[in-house]
């Protein structure tokens, strides 16, 4: 890795900041951690531990001595050895008795010489372990019998015995090894120190290489779209100058592609177009002949047929009419389509071009349940208010075509064709300039897998389709420097599938509308259009 001029003086800076902090922290921590060491662990210390050791033991010895007299106190009482020449019930009373004399005996067991058991007494409040250390001891008796006695002592001595001889080695393990846990600990503050040392150059040579690593980046990135590659994108790191550069370069690129994107789709609808018009030019001539001499022919020879032959050629002839209607139809559009002028746009609100096309369709398509959710406040743009009414009127009326062809197939029962179209203020994008979003929703058939392809031109879902709708208004969409997108819509209320939205994207204008044309004006347009 081979480094800048820059990124050399800041790892020289701070190679000779950490030698001299290192140099003084040795020092210092040597001397701190010896010092500290032996305050805490010296000889002192271990002797009054082990002198509270020697303490304990002399308890248990004397706990131990006072137990053994208890226990011959109670084997060597003469009443006992009577008990014994006696009945059991004399030396139940006797064992009682023992007990409750003696406060430290828990238990007393008599057993033969053969081992069974002649007669035993306890106290089940002093045989608890928790609180009490059990000792039993064994001692003869008349006839070869022998008493087993059971004497308790409280049990937290012990405990803190365990405890102090446990601190005790502990403490002697460690002043043994003073030197040891001295030069370890230095060790690792050694080690540390290094670490921080060695992190610190890490940092400097992290943050020196990345300016220039973010610079590299998007010189790289800028020679790619030099050769053309419009899909580079620079992920965006920090919040510095650097970053607002990567933030700034991204939206050019972004806009760059997609202002290639729409000329790139402009220009295959041209083609289209013009291959649009000589197609309709091509086959709208022979139409008339065709269907004239059709009639012709139906007048010619009618009266001469019986009146079978005479329903059949009326019905031939019927089908020759009809199909050339069906392509006068088809070439029309295709003229429509060949013939679409540019946009001349004018000072317009696109929330009133929204309402307006959502009131005539509620007209048009009265078994369709159309709802508009369109913001109050003011969306002017620059747009031709004819051509934008146009492809707004044909979204709603493919959304409800789409309602009704669900309702062909077999909707649900209780399925109620709806449309819903919304209107939003998107605030500035990126670049700057205000945004609005109309969304045409509904609750039909849905998108096929290849939704893409419906942009292109002749492409269609629907059996008398020709497939030029969505197109007409893609280029309109384009030509006014906005978006439009196909998406699935979420489920309608009582409704569990999802149907299409359309969603556009539109730039607007800073100001309020200014010249806008008359509202019964621009509906008559829109009614023609739509005509």
């Amino acid at each position: 890795m081979r480094l800048g001029r820059f990124e050399r003086r800041i790892i020289a800076a701070i190679a000779l900041v950490a030698a001299v902090t290192l140099g003084g922290a040795l020092w210092f921590g040597q001397t701190a951690v010896t010092e500290a060491y032996e305050v805490g662990v010296n000889d002192r210390v271990l002797h009054q531990l082990e002198g509270s050791l020697d303490v304990y033991r002399d308890y248990f010895r004397a706990v131990r001595d006072h137990a053994d007299r208890t226990a011959d106190s109670v084997a060597f009482d003469r009443r006992g050895d009577a008990a014994l020449s006696a009945d059991g019930a004399a030396l139940a009373r006797f064992l009682d008795d023992t007990l409750d004399r003696y406060d430290n005996v828990a238990r007393v067991v008599v057993e033969s010489a053969s081992g069974e058991v002649l007669a035993s007494a306890e106290r089940p409040d002093r045989l608890d372990t928790e609180r009490s250390r059990l000792l039993t001891l064994q001692r003869p008796a008349a006839d070869g019998a022998r008493f087993l006695i059971t004497v308790t002592t409280p049990i937290a001595p012990f405990r803190e015995f365990e405890r102090a001889d446990e601190l005790t080695t502990v403490y002697a393990r460690l002043h043994g090894g003073a030197s040891y846990v001295t030069g370890f600990y230095l060790a690792v503050y050694i080690a540390f120190l290094l670490s921080v040392i060695v992190v610190a150059l890490a940092v400097g040579i992290v943050i020196s290489r990345r300016v220039t690593r973010r610079v590299a980046v998007l010189a790289e990135a800028t020679e790619r779209v030099g050769r053309g590659d419009l899909g580079v994108q620079v992920p965006l790191d920090g919040q510095d100058e650097v970053a607002e550069l990567t933030r700034a370069f991204n939206a050019m690129v972004r806009d760059i592609r997609e202002s290639r994107d729409r000329i790139e789709y402009l220009q295959r609808i041209g083609a289209w177009q013009e291959f649009a018009r000589r197609l309709a030019h091509e086959i709208k001539n022979p139409l008339t002949p065709i269907q004239l001499s059709a009639e012709r022919i139906k007048r010619k020879f009618s009266r001469h047929l019986e009146e079978e032959q005479e329903a059949s050629l009326a019905e031939l002839t019927a089908v020759i009419v009809r199909q050339t209607n069906d392509l006068r139809r088809i070439v029309d559009e295709f003229s429509k389509f060949a013939r679409m002028p540019e946009p001349e746009r004018r000072d317009e609100d696109l929330g009133e071009l929204v309402r307006g096309a959502v009131l005539l369709q509620q007209s048009g398509q009265p078994d369709v349940r159309i709802s508009a959710d369109v913001t109050r406040a003011a969306l002017p743009a620059r747009l031709d208010a004819g051509m934008i009414g146009q492809a707004l009127t044909n979204l709603i009326k493919n959304a409800g075509e789409a309602t009704e062809t669900l309702r062909e197939k077999g909707a649900p029962e209780g399925y109620v064709p709806a449309v819903h179209v919304s209107c939003t203020h998107d605030g500035p994008a990126e670049n700057g300039e205000p945004w609005a979003t109309v969304r045409i929703e509904d609750n039909g058939i849905g998108l096929p897998e290849d939704r893409a392809r419906l942009f292109e031109p002749y492409v269609t879902t629907r059996d008398k389709g020709t497939g030029l709708g969505l197109p007409i208004v893609k280029k309109i969409i384009e030509e006014h420097g906005g978006t439009l997108t196909l998406e699935d819509a979420p489920p309608f209320e009582g409704c569990s599938h999802h149907g299409a939205a359309a969603v556009i994207r539109l730039p607007l204008t800073r100001g309020e509308p200014e010249a806008a044309e008359p509202a019964p004006a621009r509906k008559e347009r829109e009614r023609e259009a739509h005509e």
